[in-house]
């Protein structure tokens, strides 16, 4: 059985870039771990890249940032905000159902960054394996949903796909202390 989906407005992406919301979601202190300069890196529900444009910082020029969403309002603001922070050949920007081919990806995805999406995916089991498949060896994905919109019970479920998807539990712990989990391939 899959989940319902229940996809964020695209307008309301601008609530999430807001320069105040670092103080409970800080992108050093969440990414700043896992991110290394010329790292190749997923934001899978990228929204207008909150934490991708931070993510572009991280891997410099020599590295690369995948942003993927199913909205195209969203990445066209990311896009706006990508030229305008001069990242432009390091962030790339990919439409579900247009331009995302995860095969092409296959073993080259050092890190990936599932924040507050996973409940938004209506096959579970596919994205968790498709973003296994991209993953290096020793690649790492943090996942985390939001306290309150989803349910424990309905993030345990999601950490249970990922694991049958091949992913193993990092002994590393997150810094989101609510609904979060390092995985590893």
């Amino acid at each position: 059985m899959e989940t319902q989906q229940r996809v964020c407005p695209w307008w309301l992406g601008y609530t999430f870039i807001n320069p105040l919301r670092k103080y409970q979601h800080n992108p050093d202190k969440i990414l700043a771990p896992h991110i290394k300069p010329g790292m190749q890196v997923l934001d899978y529900g990228c929204g207008m890249g909150y934490f991708s444009l931070h993510m572009a910082r991280m891997v410099g020029e020599n590295g690369k940032v995948y942003c993927v969403d199913i909205q195209p309002k969203m990445l066209k603001n990311l896009e706006r905000r990508t030229r305008k922070a001069g990242y432009t050949d390091i962030v790339s920007s990919i439409l579900v159902g247009e331009n995302y081919e995860p095969q092409k990806l296959k073993n080259q995805i050092d890190f990936a960054l599932l924040f507050a999406v996973v409940h938004e995916v209506p096959n579970q089991q596919k994205l968790f394996n498709e973003v296994y498949a991209m993953l290096k060896p020793g690649g790492k994905v943090l996942f985390a949903e939001p306290p309150g919109h989803v349910k424990p019970t309905e993030f345990e479920i999601s950490v249970a796909k990922a694991l049958n998807a091949g992913f193993t539990i990092s002994e590393e712990k997150p810094s989101q202390k609510k609904l979060a989990v390092l995985f590893a391939k």
